[in-house]
């Protein structure tokens, strides 16, 4: 992550100022040992400054005329160690509107970073976050993973996968909406139920183009009200009459005989009618039966029996 030209400009300052000039008697005291540890005072006006300096590392802390302090450990470490609590405030001023105008805290790592956190943890930020990572970010968690939010979303370049052993999702309104040249495809070795609870509800299918269902075991359909099919073109039965064993991936296994039907409709009461515009042919290659219970009545200006 680039850093900003306000924090920039600070830290070249520190950069440059670390020796803290040419001094001037009698402004300067000066205490040095022979090893090279320096502990310096400097009091002329506007170059106020206090250096404790390392002889043999070059380690230094330095407290500028500004206020700024600056500590540098040019060969090793830094530790702080407390045994109760560290506190650390940075800053006084935000500004909503010109955020580059507000104070900041910057952490500028050059090498990895480690955070070992052997209690809780909470983080509150007021205002927006930002992370940008250029490389993998995994988040490996041992318990749940709770997100609670207003409003949310995901933008995925490219391939966005979820691998879970059981997904759940609850809402109010649900949409998707596939772009156009695009393929959705739900692939599973199990039951698929789509189930609409609600007794006003409506379970709609929609297709600008072809539906199509391809059934290798058997297909049940169950209607508790009216079945009403509004068909523009015309309508084609096409039944093998085969003897089949096995669900849902039955085999076929010869014909099912002339006694047994191979398509049947039967009504508990009413009637069945069948209109036809055009002519209405009955093709039979074996014999046709009617089995009439009441009169059986043919009504034709002309009836040609052969």
């Amino acid at each position: 992550m680039a850093i900003d030209p306000k924090t920039q400009e600070v830290l070249n300052f520190l950069a440059e100022n670390n020796d803290g000039g040419e001094k001037k008697y009698p402004y300067n005291r000066t205490t040095q040992y022979s090893c090279g540890h320096k502990i310096e005072f400097y009091e002329e006006k506007g170059e106020e400054h206090i250096q404790i300096r390392h002889g043999t590392t070059g380690s230094y802390i330095k407290m500028y005329p500004t206020g700024d302090i600056q500590i540098h450990s040019p060969a090793r470490d830094i530790n702080i160690v407390a045994a109760r609590n560290i506190h650390v405030k940075t800053g006084e001023t935000v500004d909503t509107e010109q955020k580059d105008a507000s104070d900041r805290f910057v952490l500028h790592v050059v090498g990895n970073a480690h955070l070992d956190v052997e209690g809780d943890m909470h983080t509150h930020v007021r205002g927006n976050r930002h992370d940008k990572v250029d490389g993998l970010y995994t988040v490996d968690v041992g318990d749940k993973y709770i997100i609670n939010m207003a409003e949310g979303g995901v933008n995925a370049r490219g391939t966005y996968q979820v691998d879970v052993n059981k997904y759940k999702l609850d809402g109010a309104y649900l949409f998707r909406n596939l772009k156009k040249g695009g393929v959705m495809k739900d692939s599973f070795d199990g039951t698929y139920i789509i189930e609409q609870t609600s007794k006003g509800g409506v379970l709609q299918l929609s297709s600008e183009g072809d539906m199509q269902i391809d059934v290798k075991g058997h297909l049940r359909t169950t209607v508790k009200s009216n079945s009403i099919n509004d068909i523009t073109g015309k309508v084609e039965w096409n039944v093998g009459g085969k003897r089949v064993i096995g669900a849902p991936t039955g085999q076929a296994s010869g014909s099912i005989g002339a006694e047994t039907p191979s398509f049947n409709i039967t009504t508990s009461s009413g009637k069945i009618n069948i209109s036809a515009a055009g002519q209405f042919g009955m093709d039979c290659g074996s014999t046709s039966l009617f089995d009439s219970g009441g009169n059986m009545k043919h009504k034709a200006p002309r009836i040609d029996l052969n």
